[in-house]
Formats: structure tokens, C-alpha cells, sequence
């Protein structure tokens, strides 16, 4: 079974993976191409006395912070290099034990 694909347990109710997301240096330079937008439209909103580009410029100001919130959360992140989720014996609970096994006993448990 693929990642994020719904899987269906005994119940059925359907269970879908998590995929965590991390920020890339392709995100820091999408965020930095939205700080230069957003200053850009705002200093020649002023600078006409536009009232549609001081509107936009402070969507866009809004929308800058909120991305770099997101963005140095995700790189400021747990300081491990892994996710948690990557070692695919991390649920095992016996020795030789597959993960599935493991989602089984905690079933049974």
C-alpha cells in the first residue's frame, strides 16, 4: 500500500498516513519572491497614492507574515534529522516483529 493512501481497518472507518512536511530552500526562496512582491506593490501604492495597491500590498503583507510564521516553524522544527516515522521498526513490539504485527497487537490489547 502506498503512502496516503486510506487504508480500512476492522471498524470501517477509514485511517489515511500523515505525510509530515518540512520547508525547503525552494519554499525560503518562494517566501523571499512574496517579501519582494509585497514591498514592491506597497512602496508604489504610496508612491501613487493607489488605494487598490495599498489593499493589495497589505494582503500580501499578511499573507508574507503568515507564510514566514509557517516557514521558520517548520525549519526551526524538533532539531532531529529523522521524523520519528521513518524508521519502519519503530512500532515493532517483539523482536522480528513486522510493523503490521505490531498494529495488530495493539488491536487485540
Amino acid at each position: 500500500m502506498a503512502t496516503g493512501e486510506p487504508r480500512v481497518d476492522g471498524s470501517g472507518l477509514e485511517e489515511v498516513t500523515v505525510v509530515a512536511l518540512r520547508s525547503t530552500r525552494q519554499d525560503r526562496a518562494l517566501l523571499i519572491a512574496v517579501w519582494v512582491l509585497t514591498v514592491a506593490v506597497l512602496v508604489l501604492g504610496g508612491i501613487a497614492k493607489s488605494p487598490i495597491l495599498l489593499v493589495w500590498g497589505t494582503v500580501g503583507l499578511i499573507a508574507a507574515i503568515f507564510l514566514s510564521r509557517i516557514h521558520f516553524r517548520d525549519t526551526r522544527g524538533s532539531g532531529t534529522s529523522t521524523p520519528p516515522d521513518a524508521d519502519p521498526d519503530a512500532g515493532a513490539s517483539r523482536v522480528g516483529s513486522t510493523p503490521e504485527a505490531a498494529d495488530t497487537d495493539k488491536e487485540h490489547s
